[in-house]
């Protein structure tokens, strides 16, 4: 029998040449596998990071033994180092506060050919802020491809456990951090509230202490002057007093040999250092006297304060000018910004004027001059709107007793409940100031959420002070509150400047807008208790009644805030 002819010979050459045929097929395709040993291997390019971060630490890991010590390890393992990055002083309390590191970071999310890994000679070197250096471990590694490895053990991000090796370096690295910073951190803040100052002082002063670069400054305790551009600073800040422009100011110093740039000098005027005052994020909101050589008087420092926020035409103008009380509760209707009082002495007249919209401006007063009424009877006469008639006096009167007695029976869970919200706020600050100190989160972030919870608090603040609080004498309330609802526009004629604020602020808390060319004032926001009277007048026009019960579906127009504010004793 010819075993040729055999069906299961030929079957079996079938086989073979299907197989065959198989294979060879899946090799075109090869190339196009990902992962495996050789493909990872093809690249052997490396990236080197060293640093170190204080002058001890250089002793322990200097930069020459981190550079010796990874040309070493990559010659033995055939990596070949193409860029080299750090090779300075970098503290590592934020990763991305390093330039070196940022600059490393920037250039291997950037190439074209990524480096096989970056070289680091021990994991600290990389970073030290656990949870954000791991993850952006993570983020190199299983992302972009990047491995870490550590010259110092061998250790690398190739497999599994290598990975989890590395992550558990970078986390104690993080935990070595913390267990300093709760030994240092307490001092500091015992430091800054001794009246010293951490980190560099601003520009115009030398410091002299233990913890300078120059040797030549080098003592046992610190000590803070004033150097020979602090003189000449010193002269700026008087300029400033007199009202030189900024530029002007700048020009002269130009002339005497010092350069300021616009951003410098508009730091420096917001910053209460230069008049001897320490503020410090270490501090949480607490401000201390420096024991420092003061550049400028505390009251010249806030007076140029107020400078800053007046108007930038240059109108002389003060907050609380007897002639001028509407300045800044007044808004322009057609922008939204406050208007500026003035004075022209040549005519001896007062003003208000918008800085933003041209041709905005009204008289303050009425005077024979004027072609038409001024801000301030406009404004009397805004207050006359907001007073009782005859057929409401009664049933404001008991209104403002049953919402006041409503409002007692709440006002001490309502207190509490506030209480406990500037508590939680409170610690969310001191909690956002310590992630801020370790280096956490970025300065852009901690300042923005700070800002957010700042404004909380002074939220609450206000909300607080606004309970009302218990009285034993309600019916004195009352009348006191009844006095002056009916007389608020003559109290506000024949008061001070400061209770003509206190009105201003008491029945329009967000200020007036005015219409210039129509001469009218357009409110928004009315404290509610003047709501009510103006409720109440709709009220009983419409229905011609006067009962009290009436009016009784009107107490959540009150709202539980505005009664307080009435008894200002007028």
């Amino acid at each position: 029998m010819n075993c040729i002819a055999c069906p299961c010979f030929v079957i079996l050459i079938t086989a073979k040449t299907t197989i065959k045929d198989t294979t060879m097929e899946l090799d075109q395709f090869r190339t196009f596998a990902k992962g495996g040993e050789q493909t990872r291997q093809e690249n052997r390019d490396v990236m080197l990071y060293t640093r170190v971060s204080t002058k001890e630490q250089a002793d322990n890991y200097s930069l020459k033994n981190q550079e010796e010590s990874a040309d070493t390890f990559a010659k033995k393992n055939g990596y070949v180092i193409t860029k080299r990055f750090g090779g300075t002083y970098e503290s590592a309390s934020g990763d991305f506060t390093r330039k070196e590191f940022t600059r490393l970071i920037q250039e291997v999310k950037r190439s074209r050919k990524r480096p096989f890994a970056i070289l680091i000679f021990i994991m600290s070197r990389f970073s030290r802020t656990g949870g954000s250096g791991i993850a952006l471990a993570v983020e190199l590694v299983e992302i972009l491809g990047v491995h870490l490895i550590e010259v110092s053990t061998g250790e690398d991000t190739t497999s599994e456990r290598g990975k989890l090796a590395v992550y558990s370096k970078l986390l104690k690295a993080r935990e070595e951090t913390l267990n300093k910073l709760e030994v240092s951190v307490p001092g500091m803040k015992k430091f800054l509230e001794a009246g010293n100052w951490l980190g560099n002082v601003p520009r115009g002063y030398d410091q002299f202490g233990p913890r300078v670069k120059d040797i030549d400054r080098i003592k046992r305790t610190q000590e803070i002057k004033l150097n020979a551009e602090g003189k000449l600073l010193q002269k700026a800040w008087e300029w400033k007093i007199e009202g030189e422009k900024d530029t002007v100011i700048r020009k002269k110093l130009e002339l005497l040999g010092m350069q300021v740039s616009k951003q410098q000098m508009s730091k420096m005027w917001r910053n209460p250092f230069y008049c001897g005052i320490c503020v410090h994020n270490m501090l949480e909101g607490k401000v201390v006297y420096g024991n420092w050589e003061k550049m400028i008087s505390k009251k010249d420092f806030l007076l140029i304060q107020e400078l800053l926020k007046g108007n930038p035409q240059g109108y002389k103008h003060e907050k609380e000018n007897e002639d001028r009380p509407l300045n800044g509760h007044v808004k322009c209707s057609m922008c939204g910004s406050k208007m500026v009082g003035y004075e022209v002495k040549a005519k001896r007249l007062h003003y208000y004027k918008c800085l933003k919209c041209k041709g905005v401006s009204i008289n303050a007063n009425s005077t024979n001059k004027s072609r038409a009424i001024g801000a301030h009877e406009m404004y009397q006469n805004l207050l006359e709107q907001y007073t009782l008639n005859s057929s409401t006096i009664e049933p404001f009167k008991e209104q403002l007793r049953r919402t006041f007695e409503m409002i007692s029976e709440t006002s001490g869970t309502e207190r509490q409940n506030f209480d406990e919200k500037l508590g939680k706020c409170n610690a969310d600050i001191r909690k956002l100031n310590r992630r801020w100190a370790l280096g956490e989160i970025d300065k852009e972030t901690y300042e923005e959420v700070r800002k957010d919870l700042i404004s909380q608090k002074e939220n609450l603040g206000k909300q607080i002070s606004e309970i009302l609080p218990e009285t034993s004498n309600l019916g004195n309330y009352i009348e006191e509150s009844l006095d002056v609802v009916q007389n608020i526009s003559k109290y506000w004629q024949s008061g001070s400047t400061a209770i003509k604020k206190k009105i201003q602020e008491l029945v329009f808390p967000d200020g007036v807008s005015l219409d210039v060319q129509n001469r009218v004032y357009l409110t928004k926001k009315v404290n509610s208790v003047f709501a009510l009277i103006n409720e109440m007048k709709r009220v009983s026009g419409s229905t011609g009644k006067q009962n009290p019960e009436n009016f009784s579906g009107l107490s959540s127009v009150v709202a539980g805030r505005g009664l307080e504010p009435l008894a200002f004793g007028l």
